[in-house]
């Protein structure tokens, strides 16, 4: 029988073929788990500004920077409403944002943690009331991160925040339809229009009679770049990623949900950046 022996060079540079490759995929099957969302809407409480709320949230930070080296959270952030550019649907005056890759944590802070917090800052001990007294938490909702083109995390970003509505029926096809759409973002950013943008399904509370099922979330570098002309990028998206006409593309968008709800929010103190 003939046996043919192995350079040991060539096992070498097998050996590191495998590992590279076993890396890489390490990197990416870690760069896809998923990432939820707890977010909650505060609404202020009578004789309070939104400056004494972000001065209280500036001090949470703190607390969330914690929570985020302990790997119960990836980040926290708050965005209040910028000028009161909102549609009238919209009764709350700020977010606040949890993200997580593990729905069990993304709302978990112990005891023994805040109780070694306080051997280290006795002001906090009072923490929850002094919010409280500012603000309250009118709802909250889970949501899961279904197609995201990278985070930018700048602070004082401007963010546009819109509430999609869809019916039964064309629930899963919207959800195709947006995927496809990541595509052109993706452009928009390449152009400098914008700087990051997500698309969200709500897991919970999920309801085809509340404001919507679905959002997208776009950050700006500032205000100006809301104006900018962005019709050759959807353009040529529509046909080059949709085979879609502009007007075919238009239209399907407009049948397949409606916005109800839209607000621009900006980026004021968070764990991200």
């Amino acid at each position: 029988m003939y046996e043919q022996t192995i350079n040991p060079k060539k096992m070498k540079k097998i050996s590191l073929l495998l590992v590279a490759f076993v890396a890489l995929t390490t990197s990416v099957f870690a760069q896809n788990k998923p990432i939820y969302l707890n977010i909650a809407f505060h609404k202020l409480k009578p004789g309070h500004s939104i400056d004494d709320a972000m001065a209280i949230e500036k001090r949470w930070k703190t607390i969330q920077l914690k929570r985020q080296a302990a790997g119960l959270i990836t980040g926290w952030a708050v965005y209040p409403i910028l000028n009161g550019y909102q549609s009238a649907s919209v009764d709350y005056d700020y977010i606040s944002i949890n993200a997580s890759n593990d729905l069990n944590k993304v709302g978990e802070y112990s005891m023994t943690m805040f109780n070694a917090l306080l051997k280290e800052d006795p002001s906090f001990y009072n923490i929850v009331e002094e919010t409280a007294k500012v603000q309250t938490i009118t709802h909250t909702v889970i949501s899961k991160v279904l197609e995201f083109t990278g985070s930018s995390n700048d602070l004082n970003s401007v963010i546009l925040m819109e509430t999609m509505k869809t019916t039964q029926a064309n629930y899963f096809a919207y959800l195709d339809f947006e995927k496809q759409v990541k595509d052109i973002q993706l452009e928009r950013i390449k152009a400098g229009n914008i700087q990051e943008w997500s698309f969200l399904q709500h897991l919970a509370p999920l309801s085809f009679e509340g404001p919507g099922q679905f959002t997208t979330v776009t950050f700006f570098k500032d205000l100006s770049k809301l104006d900018f002309d962005a019709s050759s990028i959807y353009i040529s998206g529509s046909k080059k990623y949709l085979n879609l006409t502009p007007e075919q593309f238009t239209k399907k968008a407009g049948d397949l949900r409606v916005i109800n709800q839209s607000v621009l929010l900006k980026y004021a103190v968070g764990t991200f950046n």
